[in-house]
């Protein structure tokens, strides 16, 4: 092709595709041999080809506009790399039903073949016919885990052997996605030779063939833990609803009996039932952020924890004017958490005040740290926030499981749910807590990673 995308030399085989002959197509204009759809894609690649640098080649597939059946076909393109002749194009067009496969493809079909049967996942192909999936090949994982054979299912319909009564629409809905190109995953219950399970399927179009439509899926069990999330939020349910109501009742009758009890040994023993009592409803309220954050670790909320910091340090302030708290903080420093960050700071706050025994004394700091790999602007930063205190620190027990990833057993159980609540926000963000005992001070750092790169500002404040 010259410059003008007219054909300046035509090659026998393809012009007998549209009854011609090579010199009735010279100086045809090329996208008037395509369909009209595949036009753009065929001016993309020309552009990129002429564009590119040496002979870089570009391929897509389209369909010739004859006038037969269309057939699809692959062009490959790349620069003439001639100077007298730039900007010329050299094409070679291959009959998706013809061409051979060169050895490199047939090593990479066997490599993908061998792979497809390694894999633990349970994989299964298909192809479309009249909007059905049915069944190329399944792997050895796909048998073991469905509990059918490749023999009988081969060739059958996928949706007949493992979609359950009831969840037919479903799977339709499942099937015109892939059909029209689109990725489709989620948690779905399908059909096994031994009853219904749970699992985690991801379904992906592989290609075409003429007007066929080939589709893969890969299937992980996840009853076990769809049967554990249900009943920890059945047990979560009913204890936080009972030992609500039941403290509810605990602190009224506490109250009852220091108001009207004689003896101050009576009313010092109701104090310390309304103590434990209200203890016990922040445990709760912690339960339910705690499952907050295990339903949807993930979040795509970008809160500035410099500014956050601030807020929560004001609260404290006013919470607990005789503690002495600052905060030194950068500003727009944004990271990809909601409104949680808040609680994991209020929690540090809570512990670093409430658990000392003397006058507590915290300093909060908020930072921009870059690593020295960084080569761009945002990329790899992360929010560094430290709250440092005077107190006692935290037992041995509990961060032993909490930071240092010791089990749990009867001697290491800890009570510290806070800590544990603010672990579990801070890796929703996919960033990590430490924590360091010093000279008698106790510093916990959190390390968020930074989403997008801000102008940052200090505030300081006493």
């Amino acid at each position: 092709m010259d410059t003008e995308n007219k054909l300046s030399l035509v090659g026998d085989s393809l012009a007998s595709w549209f009854a011609k002959s090579p010199a009735e197509l010279e100086g045809v204009e090329i996208s008037t041999l395509l369909v009209d759809e595949d036009t753009p894609r065929l001016r993309a690649a020309l552009t990129a080809a002429r564009q590119g640098s040496g002979q870089v080649m570009q391929k897509f597939t389209c369909s010739l506009s004859t006038n037969g059946d269309d057939p699809t076909v692959e062009i490959e393109l790349s620069p003439v790399s001639n100077p007298s002749q730039e900007g010329d194009v050299l094409g070679a067009v291959h009959s998706k039903t013809e061409y051979r496969a060169s050895d490199a493809q047939t090593a990479g079909a066997e490599w993908f073949d061998h792979f497809f049967d390694l894999m633990d996942q349970a994989v299964v192909e298909f192809e479309f016919r009249d909007n059905e999936p049915i069944v190329r090949s399944v792997n050895p994982a796909f048998e073991k885990t469905f509990g059918y054979h490749a023999g009988y299912i081969v060739g059958e319909s996928l949706n007949e052997y493992i979609v359950p009564d009831g969840h037919s629409s479903e799977a339709i809905q499942l099937d015109t996605e892939i059909a029209n190109g689109n990725v489709a995953k989620g948690v779905y219950t399908r059909q096994t030779a031994s009853g219904p399970k749970d699992f985690y399927c991801r379904c992906l179009p592989i290609g075409t063939d003429g007007d066929s439509q080939y589709g893969l899926a890969t299937y992980t069990d996840v009853t076990e833990d769809q049967q554990k999330r249900q009943h920890l939020q059945v047990l979560h349910r009913v204890l936080r609803h009972n030992l609500r109501n039941e403290l509810t009742v605990v602190l009224g009758m506490a109250d009852e009996i220091a108001t009207h009890a004689e003896s101050s040994a009576v009313r010092q023993a109701a104090a310390r039932i309304t103590d434990r009592a209200e203890n016990l409803v922040g445990v709760s309220e912690k339960a339910r952020m705690a499952q907050s954050i295990l339903k949807q670790p993930q979040t795509d909320t970008v809160t500035d924890v410099g500014q956050t910091a601030l807020e929560a340090v004001a609260a404290a302030e006013e919470k607990w004017p005789d503690s002495t708290i600052t905060i030194d903080a950068e500003t727009a420093l944004p990271v990809s958490t909601g409104s949680e960050i808040r609680d994991a700071l209020d929690n540090l706050l809570d512990n670093a005040v409430t658990h000392n025994t003397g006058d507590p004394v915290v300093h909060v700091r908020v930072r921009k740290y870059t690593p020295i790999h960084v080569t761009t602007r945002s990329f790899g930063q992360e929010a560094v926030i430290t709250i440092e205190d005077n107190g006692p620190g935290i037992p041995e027990n509990e961060r032993a499981v909490v930071f240092d990833g010791e089990d749990m057993n009867q001697l290491k159980h800890g009570s510290g749910f806070g800590l544990w609540v603010v672990r579990w926000i801070v890796e929703s963000a996919n960033g990590s807590v430490n924590y360091e005992r010093t000279d008698g001070w106790t510093t916990v750092e959190l390390r968020l990673p930074i989403t997008t790169d801000h102008k940052t500002e200090q505030v300081t404040l006493t």
